[in-house]
């Protein structure tokens, strides 16, 4: 009975001392538990946070960030071409001498603006000794002179005038490329100042075993800004696709090794990774990743790329 006793007594002692201990570690392990958690909701958080920017509408407005809805559009499929501005043929006039004789008297220089009409220079005629006067047959620019106070005027061309307004374009076109260019094709053309439009009027044949023809088409020039001459470059279009969902390319943007497009809702705008399809310079067909309606950074979106990369910078710290 009293080892019993004994027994019962050690048990107890026991229980009271090693209890607490098992207590102990289940709490601890509980706590280290819920740490976890809150570890991991934390990391959750922070990662929430660097993936997309907080911008209010006062802050977007300053800062030039513009968004547009997202949907279908037309992608334009062009050729570039390169070739040079050439006065109109049929505004050119080479000025001879009626009469062979020396030259008394000149009323225009080059690179002169006459009116139809106005002297050009005065000749004395070799057989009758008397003066007679070249006029402009019509307005235009005095783009060549050939002849100085003094000289005999013979049969050459003594000055070429010519009408500025409008110009023609003559761009090159490669085999490779003609069986895609015909006339009344648009074509978007580069000055260097300025990419007015105009449409092929028609295609000449070279005459000097050149392997190219040559597209014209005619450039208004009404301040005569540009000259004879001036190289110039071209897109001509020749296919319209439509397509179910595009962006502007200037919206594209490269974040983690993916193509992505910066959505607003709201103050909040985030990075969405899209996948490409066909693009025409301007325009870039979407496959995936953003939906029809959706609205997508247009300009500016690389601000938000910086923002978004210095916080994620700002958290690796």
């Amino acid at each position: 009975m009293k080892v019993v006793n004994y027994l019962l007594i050690f048990a107890s002692v026991y229980v009271l001392t090693i209890g607490p201990t098992h207590a102990a570690e289940d709490d601890h392990s509980d706590d280290s538990h819920a740490h976890d958690h809150v570890n991991e909701a934390r990391e959750d958080h922070e990662e929430s946070e660097s993936t997309h920017a907080e911008i209010s509408a006062g802050m977007a407005e300053q800062a030039g960030i513009r968004s547009k809805a997202s949907g279908a559009g037309i992608l334009e499929r062009t050729i570039s071409s390169y070739g040079r501005l050439v006065p109109n043929p049929d505004g050119i006039a080479l000025i001879r001498a009626r009469f062979p004789g020396q030259v008394t008297k000149i009323n225009a220089s080059l690179g002169d603006s006459v009116k139809a009409g106005d002297p050009l220079a005065s000749i004395e005629s070799n057989d009758s000794l008397q003066p007679y006067t070249l006029r402009a047959p019509f307005a235009g620019t005095v783009i060549q002179r050939n002849i100085n106070v003094g000289e005999l005027a013979g049969e050459q061309a003594l000055f070429t005038i010519a009408k500025l307004d409008p110009l023609w374009v003559e761009l090159k076109i490669f085999p490779g490329q003609r069986r895609e260019i015909a006339p009344g094709q648009l074509v978007r053309i580069d000055t260097g100042d300025a990419q007015p439009e105009s449409r092929i009027s028609h295609i000449v044949p070279q005459n000097d075993n050149s392997p190219y023809v040559i597209a014209r088409a005619e450039i208004a020039n009404t301040e005569e800004l540009l000259s004879p001459g001036r190289l110039v470059s071209a897109r001509i279009l020749v296919e319209r696709i439509e397509a179910p969902l595009v962006v502007e390319n200037r919206a594209l943007q490269s974040l983690d090794e993916s193509r992505v497009v910066f959505v607003q809702e709201g103050n909040s705008f985030e990075p969405r990774p899209v996948e490409l399809g066909r693009t025409d310079g301007q325009f870039t067909e979407i496959l995936s990743g953003l939906k029809p309606g959706e609205r997508y950074v247009v300009e500016n979106s690389y601000l938000i790329k910086a923002d978004i990369e210095k916080s994620s910078v700002s958290d690796d710290d």
